[in-house]
């Protein structure tokens, strides 16, 4: 079929009313691992298997298998996802190369202006410059943040996928069965801990006590009282334009910083949990196995689809425009916009008040876009934490049937008062109403700036408050960043610890001689069975 305007526009809109449920639904089955007879080794062969699937312990696999048609592993190739040039873009923002260069520059800057003088040019070059590169950060950083949480949801899913299924098989375990396990002498395994701890390096240090000294209170409260003292120095200066690039240029520096701190201190973070999350996996894999060859179950794994929390007209709007910033379809009104600002600058012979044009528009916008991330940030965390606790309920079923206590978990139950000053905070600025008061604030500044016909101090007014706000927004999230950081850790390390002691009651099993003819024992080798994750073979 040919290309339909049409059809494109009707597919936009269709994908932007569709945004706000598309962005947080997952459906995962986790890759059953089944027990293989005979010819059927592992890894050769691997059976894809839909959910609905079901076979037969007294059934030969080769004949199921010829049912669900195997195929071999090398297939595999055609269920990677598509490269993606905006999620390209992503990864490389939040790599070193980009910190470091970026700081290079920041140096670089300072240094001409030393050499030249502080002139306005200097000033207003950085703030442009700044504003712009804040403006992309919007951007990469929301896109970050959504890929991030419907891969930490996909992931989840497949983890009560897998654990659906060991519930399922440890309640068809005999008394006898469940007292072996409960009665396990073995220990639990702690090469598999220590290799969690490796040493972090000089970069890696450097950037955690970056991100923890930026995303403080003391941090917060260093900002304010650096805009209070300039805001005191106004009045020497008769508050001029000079005065107003002053905060503008600080601002931008730490805007600039904060903006590609986080997006590298997100990456680094998520590496690390990342490598904890597939040890989980192996041992979620080797409980299964285990399992599987005690009772002789071949069910596949259930498909868990996540629950996305209910969201009222005003969230889906947020969520709207925040799929709009996140996507290609922001990127294309970003280029039209550029294009419009370099087709004027002729007629206005490139002069600073031309410059300030896309530094004012810019940080308008990035100042509506501060306050979303924020929003969209919060509903996020609070999402993936519920889908935690749907884990927790999960697991402790098994732990139930077994009859041994499921271990505590070490996620703080109280906050410390830095921590629920910061929340306090947070709760305002990650408000529903704080995003649509930051867009009723912006048209505001556009009237007055319209009223004083876009004079170099009309922009200035709208660059400097919105400005001051968003490099206090970019601190805050950074400070949420830090907190949820923490406690996925620790709620990482506790799903860590069940596996771990529920490994150990199962390696009771191993060291007894089961007669039975209903266990598949040892005799089977290990073959796994892909489930499906969002309708695709993976």
């Amino acid at each position: 079929m040919g290309f339909s305007p049409v059809g494109t526009v009707k597919n936009i809109f269709h994908d932007l009313q569709n945004a706000p449920e598309a962005q947080y639904i997952s459906s995962v089955a986790a890759p059953t691992q089944l027990p293989s007879q005979g010819s059927l080794t592992a890894p050769e062969k691997v059976y894809f298997l839909d959910s609905n699937t079901s076979l037969s312990r007294n059934s030969s696999l080769d004949s199921n298998a010829e049912e669900v048609q195997a195929r071999e592993t090398p297939n595999l190739r055609t269920t990677k996802n598509p490269f993606n040039l905006l999620d390209a873009v992503v990864k490389a923002a939040g790599s070193r190369w980009t910190l470091g260069i970026v700081l290079l520059l920041l140096v670089v800057w300072g240094i001409l202006g030393a050499v030249f003088g502080p002139t306005d040019t200097w000033q207003v070059i950085l703030q442009d410059v700044s504003s712009i590169q804040a403006y992309i950060s919007a951007t990469l950083l929301m896109r970050q943040q959504n890929n991030n949480t419907k891969s930490l949801l996909g992931r989840i899913c497949g983890l009560i996928s897998r654990s659906e299924s060991n519930e399922r098989m440890v309640g068809s375990l005999t008394m006898e069965q469940r007292a072996t396990l409960r009665m396990s002498t073995q220990r639990m395994r702690a090469n598999i801990v220590d290799t969690l701890h490796e040493k972090e390096d000089f970069f890696d240090k450097a950037a955690n006590g970056v991100a923890k000294a930026t995303g403080s209170l003391i941090s917060s409260g260093i900002y304010w009282a650096g805009i209070i003292a300039w805001v005191v120095l106004g009045i020497p200066l008769q508050f001029s334009d000079t005065w107003q690039l002053y905060v503008n240029t600080a601002t931008a520096l730490e805007i600039t910083f904060v903006t590609v701190f986080l997006q590298n201190i997100r990456t680094q973070h998520d590496k690390h949990l990342d490598k904890i999350v597939k040890v989980i996996e192996q041992l979620d894999k080797d409980i299964e196995i285990q399992l599987r060859r005690m009772t002789g179950n071949l069910e596949p794994n259930p498909i868990i689809a996540s629950e996305p929390a209910r969201l009222t007209k005003w969230e889906k709007g947020i969520d709207v425009y925040a799929y709009i910033i996140g996507g290609t379809f922001g990127i294309a009104i970003s280029v039209i916009v550029f294009a419009i600002w370099l087709a004027v600058g002729d007629p206005m012979n490139f002069d600073d008040n031309w410059f300030l044009i896309i530094g004012t528009y810019t940080g308008l916008v990035g100042f509506i876009d501060g306050f979303v991330l924020k929003n969209v940030d919060a509903r996020e965390t609070k999402m993936a934490n519920m889908h935690f606790q749907r884990l927790i309920s999960q697991d402790s079923k098994i732990f139930s049937l077994i009859g041994i206590e499921i271990p505590i978990s070490t996620v703080p139950s109280k906050a410390s008062l830095n921590m629920r000053i910061s929340r306090t905070i947070g709760r305002w600025v990650e408000s529903t109403s704080a995003s649509y008061a930051a867009v009723g604030t912006v048209v505001a500044l556009v009237v007055v700036a319209s009223a004083m016909q876009w004079t170099e101090t009309g922009q200035l007014l709208c660059n400097t408050p919105t400005m001051i706000v968003e490099g206090f927004l970019l601190i805050t999230l950074l400070q949420a960043h830090n907190m949820a950081d923490n406690r996925r850790r620790t709620t990482y390390e506790d799903i860590l610890n069940r596996r771990l002691v529920l490994d150990k009651h199962l390696a009771a099993w191993r060291n007894v001689t089961d007669s039975d003819d209903s266990s598949i024992g040892e005799k089977y080798e290990a073959v796994t069975y892909i489930g499906q994750i969002n309708g695709l073979d993976v």
